[in-house]
């Protein structure tokens, strides 16, 4: 991948040249899958991002919104917007702009080689994968032709393709497998065997999940205003894990009322709304327990559990181990 910097009307643009061949070298599944990590942050105006160079991702670049984005081969990439949103677009398919908010994420294939990544006002942190479309076969056998005829369609007579036409949130555990990944504790054979298996339960967990179809089909059924206004409560949600949150509280954040609030989070997020939080409370205790070595009690405190034996049996009901097992 090579970096570079193009004046245009508007300023000095940060280019992206990536080359498959090298993008791909020493990567996973016969060369045909590689993920990195990005940062931006924000500082005094200014806006920095580095993982942006595969082969130095620790360099700071300083740049706008906007990064313009090469490729001299079409390329599959799923995007994980972990924090902050991010959008892409195709320069000759303007009309296909790709809008991944918060905790959301999707797949998408363009057959041209030239787009933009926007990032918006604020720090972001996302994780992406890049494959090459002849593995999607490969990986899912004959769920791909199945299940994925439209993107098979698209691959073959070179259109465009977005995964949903509204990203799909991050459920909790795709983003445990995700930090997985990014803090794997391996080196050398062993790394790259543990790295293979993980990206490979991450990529059929992302596409063939058994929520994926249902959650995709009632997202178009809702309005883009009610659509947004879900995604305001969930990232209201995240943000207060430590704090009560009523259900008439997030109802009011999102301007509905209790009832809508209910049925439509299930629609968008796939479970009841308080199983959803509930979930996120584990997942984060998890982190916390297992990555920053806080006890059971602490780890309860910060997820909003003042009883440590409450917080033990909502644990152990929701990820199948007790908290312990952590340790």
């Amino acid at each position: 991948m090579e970096l570079g910097v193009n004046s245009t009307d508007y300023g000095d643009l940060l280019c992206k040249e990536i080359h498959v061949k090298q993008l791909f070298k020493d990567s996973y599944f016969e060369n045909s899958v590689q993920f990195n990590n990005v940062e931006v942050t924000n500082k005094e105006g200014s806006s920095f991002i580095n993982g942006i160079d595969f082969s130095n991702p620790q360099q700071l670049f300083e740049f706008d919104s906007e990064i313009k984005v090469t490729s001299d081969q079409h390329l599959i990439k799923f995007h994980f917007s972990l924090e902050g949103t991010y959008s892409y677009q195709p320069l000759s398919h303007i009309k296909y702009l790709v809008q991944i908010p918060e905790n959301h994420c999707n797949m998408f294939y363009y057959p041209t080689t030239e787009g933009r990544d926007i990032f918006y006002k604020g720090n972001a942190k996302i994780f992406e994968i890049y494959i090459k479309p002849k593995l999607l076969p490969k990986l899912l056998g004959t769920h791909f032709k199945t299940s994925f005829g439209k993107l098979q369609h698209a691959i073959l007579n070179s259109n465009s393709f977005v995964l949903w036409d509204k990203s799909k949130f991050i459920p909790p555990q795709i983003r445990s497998k995700i930090n997985e990944i990014v803090q794997c504790p391996y080196k050398g054979e062993i790394r790259q065997r543990y790295l293979e298996s993980k990206l490979t339960v991450l990529l059929i967990d992302f596409l063939m999940g058994r929520q994926t179809l249902e959650i995709s089909k009632n997202n178009n059924k809702l309005m883009n205003s009610d659509y947004l206004a879900l995604v305001k409560v969930e990232a209201y949600i995240r943000k207060n894990l430590k704090e009560p949150l009523k259900i008439l509280d997030l109802a009011e954040i999102a301007g509905f009322n209790a009832t809508k609030l209910k049925r439509d989070f299930k629609k968008v997020y796939g479970m009841p709304i308080f199983r959803y939080i509930t979930a996120l409370r584990m997942e984060a205790a998890k982190s916390l327990i297992a990555q920053d070595g806080v006890t059971i009690a602490h780890a309860a405190y910060e997820v909003g559990y003042s009883n440590p034996q409450h917080f033990t049996k909502a644990f152990k009901r929701t990820m199948g181990y007790l908290p312990s097992n952590l340790k």
